[in-house]
């Protein structure tokens, strides 16, 4: 089938019948987390807050990623014993679409946050795509949900929901997908402090599940063996 890159939110949507909800109980456990912000934390998103609002207008994909969004995430630090962030993945999950028909989805992702040290396996959160503001033409939403798809179906029968991030230019949006509903955040513009501060909480909550989930997989693991 179509790599990620090449698939449309419409398409992702009547292919594999998922639905858009404008809100899921999950999003708003989400966008409600609060967890205070650390003086190191302040420091660094400030010096990367100004760096946008200075540049952003002239950043290409490349330049958002280096200089403001992959030392964002890092502020979070995805980093364990037993998962880590993962840069230009290629993965694949066999899965069926909406007549049960079986099909594979393959692609690379950007960034992923996944269990494994020298490789990804069961992905947790993924940020598919890096649009700068005025160069967008293709459609990040459905990018990224058809990689958070395939991580579903990694999940080894486990019902973890499926976190994601795209932006365009200083623009994020969080999507969460649970079972066949997915929704998105409202748009949050990283050049206001106040809702940076809240994309950080954003990812710091995403952290805490990832985590838990973690946790019952390492579980599961000593069960089995």
């Amino acid at each position: 089938m179509k790599p990620f890159e090449k698939w449309k939110t419409q398409e992702v949507e009547d292919t594999f019948g998922i639905q858009f909800s404008r809100t899921l109980p999950a999003m708003q456990t989400w966008l409600a987390y609060q967890e205070p912000i650390t003086q190191e934390e302040t420091n660094i998103s400030e010096r990367l807050r100004l760096r946008l609002q200075d540049f952003t207008d002239f950043w290409n994909e490349e330049d958002i990623k280096v200089f403001f969004l992959m030392p964002m995430i890092d502020v979070v630090n995805f980093y364990d014993s037993s998962y880590r962030t993962f840069m230009e993945v290629t993965f694949e999950a066999d899965l069926t679409d909406a007549q049960n028909n079986p099909c594979t989805l393959r692609g690379r992702v950007e960034m992923l946050v996944a269990m494994g040290r020298q490789e990804a396996k069961t992905p947790f959160f993924f940020l598919n795509e890096y649009k700068p503001q005025v160069k967008s033409t293709s459609d990040p939403k459905g990018q990224l949900l058809s990689a958070m798809l395939a991580a579903q179906a990694l999940n080894n029968g486990h019902n973890f929901p499926v976190y994601g991030l795209y932006n365009i230019g200083q623009n994020w949006y969080f999507v969460i997908l649970v079972g066949k509903e997915y929704t998105v955040s409202p748009q949050f513009n990283t050049v206001n402090r106040n809702e940076l501060n809240q994309c950080i909480n954003m990812l710091k909550f995403v952290k805490k599940e990832i985590e838990g989930f973690v946790k019952i997989l390492l579980k599961d693991k000593k069960r089995v063996n």
